[in-house]
């Protein structure tokens, strides 16, 4: 198939020049190898590639699974200069609304900040408060700092992208006094490990 060991180093060196994060590096070697063991040396050609579309769409793994594992493979075949073999990601459709289980309602939010200042988790009920009225992701949380929270905003550095979150003064507020009560002078506020 041509998928010897010193191709996928050199496809990792390839990444690695394509600015890729290294999560994505080992990834994508991941999912690689996983493709050449299920093609277990036989012809690498459209249809082989195809086939193994269909098999992950089969076994049960999501459209983003399954387009995560291709993007990967076309990745590979671009390096390879195989670009006949690629092949189209999954078609998804998109969501125009948010399942109705996946949505925390106002009396379970207060609940669960209830529960955490109950339960003497400061730092827990916190840190929901920070997600919840930042609007950020969990990944995002390490942006809120002391700085930011003096601000009032914390630049977000993601995926090659930056955005700006605008924290509200009333949480600033207290990330500044949960800081001080802490003894954090600078950086993270909510700094783990």
């Amino acid at each position: 198939m041509g998928c010897t060991i010193n191709d996928l180093a050199a496809f990792r060196a390839w990444l690695l020049q394509e600015e890729r994060s290294a999560a994505t590096v080992e990834k994508y070697l991941r999912d690689v190898r996983q493709f050449a063991a299920w093609l277990d040396g036989a012809a690498l050609d459209k249809a082989a590639c195809a086939e193994w579309k269909d098999r992950l769409a089969a076994a049960g793994y999501g459209p983003g699974t399954v387009n995560g594992k291709l993007s990967a493979l076309n990745s590979f075949l671009r390096f390879l200069g195989r670009e006949d073999c690629r092949v189209r990601f999954l078609r998804r459709q998109r969501r125009l609304f948010r399942e109705e289980g996946r949505i925390l309602t106002a009396a379970e939010y207060g609940r669960l900040l209830s529960a955490a200042r109950g339960a003497g988790k400061e730092r827990l009920a916190l840190l929901m408060e920070t997600v919840c009225a930042a609007g950020i992701r969990v990944s995002e949380v390490r942006y809120i700092t002391v700085e930011a929270a003096r601000a009032g905003r914390a630049e977000v550095a993601l995926k090659g992208k930056v955005r700006t979150i605008l924290l509200p003064e009333k949480l600033c507020r207290k990330l500044c006094r949960y800081a001080r009560k802490c003894c954090i002078a600078s950086g993270e506020i909510f700094l783990t490990r």
